[in-house]
């Protein structure tokens, strides 16, 4: 019995003794490294910070700091292969579609292709984030070496951001469809080549809401395109937000040429940025003059008006009221 024992002990020194036994032994064990120990203390410390400061997960996408992922996303946006590597290793249930798509939101090339040869898995979701944000490169590789491919998602973030050269090669090599919402976004942000391009290349057009959106945020020479090239027009909004902004230009190119008018808001909200202009006095004349229910309301959002001339309701100055 005591030499039986003997060679157990012996046997059992030896295993744990010889480093790629022990290794493949621990391998089967539900822990986690020891280097990998900080990062879970962090983790714990950071769910007691308050619900208003976790803007930062956006870019995780996860969307609570009680999500089990939260470090291996954490690791995946400062691109921490050897800690990404050591965590799937000791808990692989945390790789999901998500993962491939958090690499493609920050552009990390090397991470997607390390992933991608490791068989992560993926979604449309990798090449739209991917496309959103301008990361060409990786909308390159996931079109190349991938099959999930995108939805309309890809081109309207690309060009809602800007991204030409994105939006360019969506175009080109991808087949989904999109939607007006494309050249919306972009005239609104003024993204003027953005939205050439799309007039130019692509049949789903816009809608009224580009124009809208465009003078809102004082992007004439997108209005004068719009006006020229396309035929969805716009609405009173349009030169009721250039008003409220502040964009005279804006409003006197959409009073001179277009014929969908404007509320009373826009003569408001004109005198209100530049009270001395002929502006003032054209859209005065634009059957909004101020009258009785116009000035209570004013009054009723602490605006003061004062008549400059007898015998007619013109606005000459403004005090905001504090």
């Amino acid at each position: 019995m005591a030499c039986d024992a003997s060679s157990a002990a012996t046997a059992s020194l030896q295993v744990v003794s010889n480093p790629n036994l022990f290794r493949c032994i621990a391998s089967f064990q539900d822990g986690l490294y020891l280097d990998l120990l900080p990062r879970y203390a962090a983790w714990k410390l950071a769910m007691k910070v308050p619900s208003a400061s976790l803007k930062f997960l956006a870019p995780l996408l996860i969307t609570s700091l009680t999500d089990v992922r939260f470090v291996l996303h954490a690791a995946i946006a400062r691109c921490d292969i050897a800690c990404i590597q050591r965590l799937v290793q000791c808990r692989p249930y945390l790789v999901t579609s998500e993962a491939m798509d958090c690499a493609s939101r920050h552009g990390y090339i090397d991470l997607v292709r390390h992933f991608h040869n490791h068989l992560f898995p993926c979604s449309r979701s990798a090449m739209d984030i991917a496309a959103k944000h301008g990361h060409l490169d990786v909308v390159v590789f996931l079109h190349e070496n991938r099959q999930e491919g995108c939805t309309e998602k890809a081109i309207e973030g690309a060009a809602e951001a800007g991204h030409l050269q994105v939006v360019q090669y969506l175009h080109a090599h991808r087949f989904e469809a999109t939607t007006h919402r494309a050249m919306d976004y972009a005239a609104r942000n003024g993204h003027f080549d953005v939205v050439q391009f799309l007039h130019f290349n692509r049949r789903e057009g816009c809608s009224s809401i580009a124009m809208d959106f465009a003078a809102s945020h004082g992007h004439l020479a997108i209005v004068e395109f719009l006006h020229t090239h396309r035929t969805e027009g716009c609405s009173t909004y349009a030169m009721d937000g250039a008003a409220r902004n502040g964009h005279i230009d804006v409003v006197r190119f959409l009073f001179e040429r277009r014929t969908e008018g404007c509320s009373r808001k826009a003569y408001l909200h004109a005198t209100i940025h530049n009270p001395a202009t002929d502006l003032v006095a054209m859209l005065g004349r634009y059957h909004h003059r101020i009258t009785p229910t116009s000035l209570h309301r004013a009054k009723q959002s602490h605006l003061v008006f004062k008549r400059a001339r007898p015998r007619r309701y013109f606005l000459a100055s403004v005090q905001i009221t504090r």
